[in-house]
């Protein structure tokens, strides 16, 4: 028997409570499993979506990259870096959050007033290089939603993870201890009631055998 068995009271109403505690335990469990289940969904959804942008990203990338160079033989890197430099600087992210399964995750949004219009000296560039410029802002859009959807995969993998942990330590710890507890108290009050049986025999047999030996002393009358 273990100690903690041992340290609980064995009585009728801890018998009752740790009944109640476990039919909870068994329910919070299977809330839990629901919650790994719907955690383990999402994490599949959230992997293809991570799959198809980053593959998006990738292509946008390199259709941008191509035009670029292409650009920049029939331009010449003069031109182009001189045009660069006219560009003013000033992207802007914004990042929100929402709550997928009671899970915050990010969501990040370019913010279109923020992307730079074309140079002035945008009609001495290759048509090549300016159609690079559209490609390497899709690019972006696409790279910003690997950026949101890898870091919502790492925080449901630790909800997953966590919740994981916490049915663990129902099945191998609490639910197991609180069974023998009840196992424990329930063994205990019936050896009680056993004895009890048992003493109330006993004092029967006592109480037949002196009115036994009572009525044979007077003879049989009462």
């Amino acid at each position: 028997m273990s100690t903690f068995g041992s340290r609980t009271l064995p009585t009728k109403i801890n018998l009752i409570r740790l009944r109640q505690e476990l039919t909870s335990l068994r329910r919070i469990r299977r809330v839990l499993e629901e919650k790994r289940d719907v955690l383990i969904l999402y994490i599949r959804q959230t992997s293809e979506e991570y799959k198809k942008a980053y593959e998006e990203a990738a292509t946008k990338l390199m259709e941008a990259y191509k035009l670029y160079f292409a650009g920049l033989t029939n331009t010449g890197v003069k031109q182009v870096e001189a045009s660069a430099e006219e560009v003013q600087q000033r992207l802007q992210v914004d990042m929100a959050t929402r709550v997928l399964f009671a899970v915050k995750v990010p969501e990040l949004t370019l913010v279109d007033a923020t992307i730079p219009p074309p140079p002035s000296s945008a009609a001495k560039l290759s048509p090549s290089i300016i159609e690079a410029r559209k490609k390497l802002l899709e690019a972006l859009k696409y790279l910003l939603k690997v950026v949101e959807i890898e870091y919502s995969l790492r925080r449901l993998l630790a909800e997953l993870s966590t919740t994981q942990r916490q049915i663990n330590t129902l099945d191998y710890n609490i639910i197991p201890r609180t069974e023998e507890a009840i196992k424990y108290i329930k063994l205990v009050l019936d050896d009680r009631a056993r004895e009890e049986v048992i003493r109330l025999k006993m004092i029967k047999r006592r109480l037949e055998r002196r009115r036994a030996s009572e009525t044979k002393s007077t003879g049989g009358f009462a």
